[in-house]
């Protein structure tokens, strides 16, 4: 991953790493952006996507690094609990943030 992201064109790459926080580095990136919902969210999504019961997507989810974890990780969040619109938006506003930055602004 470390070999792609050096060889990638770009102001900036965005590495999906899903185990960071278990993982425990982040030495190797510059900034933390997590796409958050609460953890009711979590397990409905988790139970619709997997087919799972609610005790299983709870296991699965408590296996996992908590969310308070990964927000205290996180330089930036976007949180995916709105309209499209709104998740549309907040992308954008860090796209910008995040040009700025690569160009060594602040």
């Amino acid at each position: 991953m470390e070999r792609q992201s050096r060889a990638a064109a770009g102001a900036y790459q965005l590495l999906v790493i899903p185990l960071l926080t278990e993982g425990g580095r982040r030495d190797h990136v510059d900034r933390v952006l997590l796409v958050d919902v609460p953890e009711v969210v979590q397990v409905e999504r988790l139970m619709r996507r997997d087919g799972v019961s609610r005790e299983q997507a709870t296991a699965s989810l408590a296996a996992q690094a908590t969310r308070a974890a990964r927000l205290a990780m996180a330089d930036d969040v976007i949180e995916n609990t709105g309209r499209a619109e709104d998740l549309e938006a907040r992308a954008a506003e860090l796209h910008g943030q995040y040009l700025r930055l690569a160009a060594g602004g602040r």
